[in-house]
């Protein structure tokens, strides 16, 4: 853009002349005014272009992975490739993955187009619920793994098919039938991370019947040699000829049923014959950019102006020029990856812009954070911007708490604005709701659901802030400024570990510490419920936030093609449980593997454990380690232990738990 730069203005001296001959005189001349300035020229507004794809955690327009999008009256919104509509988001719900192209000018978003398209549509099968949270767990829709996490969606049209009171994942196994459903979510190897579930027609993927198919999106794995089959993820789908006078697989896009297919990201359109086969009716390739640049074609030279993403980071390869990095289906190349590495797993944010090459520069990136603030209780009071539970926690909605009425008998209780949502709270309201504390410490409220039940109790789960007391038989401790009290609870096994093992009051006692993660439980009539205080029935360590890919802090920068990881205490991280899949200098906890170095600190507890006897050490290095022991010998895996490691997953220390 050019920019108008205005001179100062030059002001000649005016001289007098003298007359001609004859003695006469002259008068000096009258002062002259001298112009006025021009009046500034104020620089255009810059406009940005902008696309996005992220998750819609609000509206009050429309709010995408922490940014607002003002719809107006011309905003495309397309719902399934069905058609447009103009300036109409009531369509739109909390949940929904959604492609934007918009305009920046002067920090104001305005969304030009949205768009909406189902990953997956299908039974759901194969449905393992989590043995600790029932409301998450994993299913299948088409042989794809579709995981349920704590932010999911369930839409109401789902049913509380098993009557707890709740729409959840438990729903999906009732009655005779399969439910079948359509999913967003986000990439990952398996299948998708759900971000929300609705149902879709009862019956689905007859071969008879036109527009009824099943859909599956994902990387193509495998093709037949003679292309009369290709796979995803394990789920084999037929290709049919036509020759027999049936229709025949539809490939778009060029696409062919031979070698070229393969790691291609497609979209595919299936039936179920007879014998339970998938048959693909169309295969068309699966762009998340458009023919910007008109064409004809969607390549790398449409890649170019803002550009920002949310998703399952998968890989990160530093090695190349440019760095290359895969976030769900969209595979980018990368000016400077480093700040990613280590995240993998993670669901990441990532801004940038597009370079002249197509290449991207990122300016900031993020994981996104644990959600270890959770509370369920019922509405004390309600103001005009928040409300309070009986507990005194205060719960403010934004347009990115992702807000859900489930006590509602209209369809709009996923489609509400802040101030909607807290028309519809009353008093004595049951609600969940889970946040995350920002530098500050203050909560971030991700997600809010007014709950469709009768509960009498109160749970509260985050960091411990303060304990008091010296001993098991006397002690309380705080979260968020709520008081537990945990005189009152008479088992010992009350007393939990984050796996769910009985601890005790003294194994719990000496295992609380500040910023440990544990969930308090009141009585079920909520006779312990009260402000500032929480009298238990109940409490347990908690190592899981119930969030696919998170981690315990978020890494922003605002980095240029010239910067780097910088190491140090940040970069560290802290993880407990379970350890599985021991190799010689590597192991599986929470998901991640975890890489032992010779430098890795071994618990003395650890080592005279795997050795039978004491020994006169502290912590040991690993490369100095007595007896031949392995990592196997040290890692047993109904030991819970509590590991130090760098942003690479590369453990720093090791202890038990």
């Amino acid at each position: 853009m050019k920019t108008l730069l205005l001179g100062a203005v030059m002001l000649a001296s005016l001289t007098a002349c003298g007359g001609g001959g004859g003695g006469g005189s002259s008068s000096p001349p009258e002062p002259v005014a001298a112009d006025p300035a021009p009046t500034p020229v104020e620089s255009a507004p810059v406009t940005v272009i902008v696309d996005i794809i992220g998750v819609i955690t609000g509206f009050g327009s429309v709010f995408v992975s922490g940014d607002k999008y003002e719809v107006e009256p011309d905003t495309s919104i397309i719902i399934d490739g069905e058609g447009e509509s103009l300036g109409d988001d009531s369509d739109l719900r909390v949940g929904m993955k959604v492609n934007i192209s918009s305009s920046e000018s002067d920090g104001e978003r305005t969304a030009q187009r949205i768009e909406y398209d189902d990953d997956l549509k299908g039974p759901a099968s194969n449905v393992v619920l989590d043995t600790q949270d029932p409301s998450l767990g994993s299913f299948s829709v088409v042989q794809q793994t579709v995981v349920v996490d704590g932010n999911t969606i369930f839409d109401n049209n789902i049913g509380d098919n098993n009557a707890d009171g709740n729409i959840d994942i438990g729903d999906l196994t009732a009655g005779s039938a399969q439910v079948v459903v359509e999913v967003s979510g986000l990439l990952i190897s398996e299948g998708f991370v759900a971000t929300r579930i609705e149902r879709s027609d009862s019956v689905a993927g007859r071969p008879d019947v036109s527009d009824d198919e099943y859909e599956v999106k994902g990387f193509v794995d495998e093709v037949a040699s003679d292309g009369s089959e290709f796979r995803i993820n394990g789920a084999t789908f037929l290709v049919v000829d036509g020759a027999d006078g049936t229709s025949g697989t539809v490939f778009d896009d060029g696409l062919a049923a031979d070698s070229s297919l393969v790691g291609e990201y497609v979209e595919v359109k299936a039936d179920q014959n007879n014998a339970g086969a998938w048959v693909a009716v169309r295969v068309e390739r699966e762009d998340d950019f458009d023919d910007d640049n008109g064409d004809g074609q969607v390549n790398d030279d449409d890649r170019n102006g803002r550009y920002e993403i949310e998703g399952v980071l998968s890989a990160v390869d530093t090695s190349t020029t440019p760095d290359i990095v895969t976030i769900g289906s969209v595979i980018l190349e990368v000016i400077d990856a480093s700040d990613l590495v280590g995240q993998v797993g993670n669901i990441v944010k990532i801004k940038g812009t597009f370079d002249e090459s197509g290449v991207l520069v990122i300016d900031q990136s993020r994981s996104q954070v644990e959600s270890y603030l959770r509370v369920q209780d019922q509405v004390a009071e309600v103001s005009a911007s928040s409300f309070t539970t009986r507990l005194g926690v205060s719960i403010t909605p934004t347009g990115n708490s992702r807000v859900k009425d489930d006590d509602s008998d209209d369809d709009e209780g996923d489609h509400l604005t802040p101030q909607q949502f807290l028309g519809r709270v009353q008093q004595g309201d049951y609600i969940e709701a889970r946040a995350f504390l920002d530098a500050n410490g203050e909560a971030v409220w991700t997600r809010i659901e007014r709950e469709d039940e009768d509960d009498m109790d109160c749970r509260i789960q985050g960091p411990v802030e303060a304990i008091q007391g010296d001993s098991a038989s006397d002690f309380t401790f705080v979260i968020q400024g709520v008081t537990v009290d945990v005189s009152q609870i008479i088992s010992e096994g009350d007393f939990e570990g984050a796996n769910g093992q009985t601890l005790g009051r003294q194994g719990f006692f000496d295992q609380l510490s500040v910023d440990d993660v544990v969930k308090a439980t009141s009585d079920k009539q909520g006779l312990g419920c009260e402000l500032d205080r929480l009298t238990a029935r109940e409490v347990e360590f908690e190592n899981n936030d119930g969030l696919f890919g998170t981690s315990s802090s978020s890494s922003s920068s605002s980095s240029s093609s010239s910067s780097s990881s910088s190491s140090g205490e940040d970069d560290e991280d802290e993880l407990s449980g379970l350890p599985s899949a021991v190799t010689e200098n590597t192991f599986v906890l929470n998901g991640r593997t975890i890489t032992v170095v010779g430098s890795t600190l071994i618990d003395d507890s650890l080592v005279e454990a795997a050795l039978g006897r004491e020994i006169d050490s502290d912590d040991i290095a690993f490369d100095q380690l007595p007896g031949e022991l392995t990592l196997a010998d040290l890692l047993p895996t109904d030991i819970v232990i509590k590991v130090k490691v760098t942003a690479d997953d590369v453990a720093i220390e090791i202890e038990d738990s």
